[in-house]
């Protein structure tokens, strides 16, 4: 298979993969269903990831719910704007540069995420807005 053959036929499955994921988030909520995993943190732990809260997320971005996705994960926007901007110059959608190829990029994610991992646990204001 060639290269560029190859890449169409990833792009493809992902796409379809990608539908069905919506589509699913779509239809059902997550917060009802036992279809999705619990949080292993949350459930033995006892803690909010920074995760936590994204599906529940997601499910309200589909349904443009914006109050309610950034009550259940504050870095879901944020996180989904760096996620597609590098999906979008990794396929040549867009002839800029990734924000994950900067040189301090993970250092910085990883900094962003354990600070909102600490500060959403705090049973203090104004942190306590940040549990989901």
């Amino acid at each position: 298979m060639q290269a560029a053959t190859k890449k169409k036929y990833i792009i493809l499955v992902l796409g379809v993969l990608s539908v069905l994921a919506i589509l699913l988030y779509f239809l059902y909520n997550p917060e009802k269903g036992l279809l999705f995993p619990k949080c292993p943190f949350n459930q033995y732990l006892g803690i909010y990831c920074s995760g936590c809260g994204s599906q529940r997320a997601i499910h309200d971005l589909l349904h443009l719910r914006i109050k309610d996705v950034l009550s259940h994960n504050l870095l879901l926007i944020p996180a989904l704007i760096v996620i597609l901007q590098h999906l979008a110059v990794t396929l040549d959608f867009y002839k800029g540069k990734s924000f994950l190829a900067y040189r301090y990029a993970p250092m910085t994610i990883l900094l962003v995420i354990v600070v909102f991992m600490v500060l959403r646990n705090l049973k203090m204001y104004p942190f306590d807005f940040l549990a989901p």
